[in-house]
């Protein structure tokens, strides 16, 4: 049984780029781009698995990221929580991960000769992670930290205002950062388990289908291509859709709202912020650049020229916002003077 489905090399680049690049899809429907260069030093690569905190369950918002930070934390191939990140360190890596509504991306870096012992300790995260009980409690505060660091952004604080305003049964509304109530008490309250609902989590929504992974090394194009097949085509593919999100989370009435917030740290901004539909589908023309040149132009008679004119308005922005599959949004973001606060724009 062949373990790669398909693969290619007509990717188009640039006449100076002397990297050599292939795609190819794994038997498991785990997609790949490797990329050979033969004078980096550096090795890295990235996995994003298409689930993010949107799909928490209700229950124990801050799943899908607290997931993200307990894969670095020991597989059955190297139990040790600190086998991945001691590797990287003594062979000069780094690494790191995020959690957005609708990806979970991990990535890292070392020194070029060391790819296979790195990318063996990361692939191991999506096939066989322990989620050791030991690792639990220390990565609740881990996580409650961050949100901690979170409540001191002023844009991360506008942005979880807005989703509290969202629909009270729409996903958008969830809080993604999770914390020490949504991840320890609020379980126990329940007679919930976090370590069983981890693997839960994990069992059920990160499938092969569902991941894109990028590779770039000094290795020839058919060895990272071997190496990829190796290590990767053992993670299970189980058939899970794209999670879509049909349905706007603002309702009529949740519009044409005016909200006032208090600042962290001195701050003069108007955003004014408009549903959209999802438009992914027209991502090869992306026409909602054509309304953010028009609002954002800075040139004579554009809005914003205008309102400097006036002495109101230091910047002006506009421009699409982090929506999801199935729902967008369109900002128009102004960083006022103290002259331009007063007026009640």
């Amino acid at each position: 049984m062949p373990v790669v489905r398909q693969e290619e090399e007509c990717i188009h680049k640039s006449p100076l780029d002397t990297r050599k690049y292939r795609h190819l899809t794994l038997d498991n429907e785990l997609q790949a781009i490797l990329v050979s260069d033969s004078t980096t030093e550096k090795a890295a690569a990235s996995l994003s698995v298409r689930v993010g905190y949107l799909c928490d369950p209700e229950e124990i918002p801050g799943l899908a990221h607290f997931c993200e930070h307990m894969l670095f934390l020991g597989t059955e191939k190297y139990p040790s929580e600190n086998s991945y990140r001691e590797f990287l360190s003594q062979n000069a890596g780094a690494s790191n991960a995020m959690t957005s509504a609708e990806f979970t991306t991990f990535f890292f870096d070392i020194d070029w000769e060391h790819l296979r012992g790195a990318l063996d300790r990361f692939a191991q995260f999506f096939q066989s992670p322990l989620f050791n009980a030991s690792a639990t409690d220390r990565e609740v505060k881990a996580v409650d930290s961050e949100n901690d660091r979170n409540l001191q952004e002023d844009a991360w604080r506008i942005q979880q205002v807005l989703r509290h305003l969202s629909k009270h049964d729409h996903p958008h509304r969830k809080f993604g950062t999770g914390n020490s109530a949504t991840l320890d008490r609020r379980p126990r309250e329940l007679d919930l388990d976090v370590r069983e609902e981890l693997r839960k989590f994990h069992s059920g929504h990160y499938s092969s289908n569902l991941m894109r992974l990028a590779v770039i090394g000094r290795e020839d194009l058919d060895e990272l291509t071997s190496l990829v097949e190796e290590l990767f085509s053992p993670v299970l593919n189980k058939n899970k859709p794209v999670p879509v999100f049909p349905d706007h989370p603002y309702s009529p009435e949740d519009l044409q709202l005016w909200i006032e917030c208090v600042p962290v740290k001195e701050l003069r901004q108007l955003m004014i912020e408009f549903p959209i539909p999802d438009l992914h589908d027209y991502y090869y023309c992306d026409p909602i650049l054509y309304v953010s040149h028009l609002i954002g132009h800075e040139g004579g008679g554009s809005l914003f020229a205008h309102l400097k004119s006036k002495g109101w308005c230091n910047t002006l922005t506009a421009g699409p916002t982090a929506g999801a599959k199935g729902y967008s949004f369109f900002a128009v973001r102004m960083v006022l003077s103290s002259q331009g606060e007063g007026t009640g724009l």
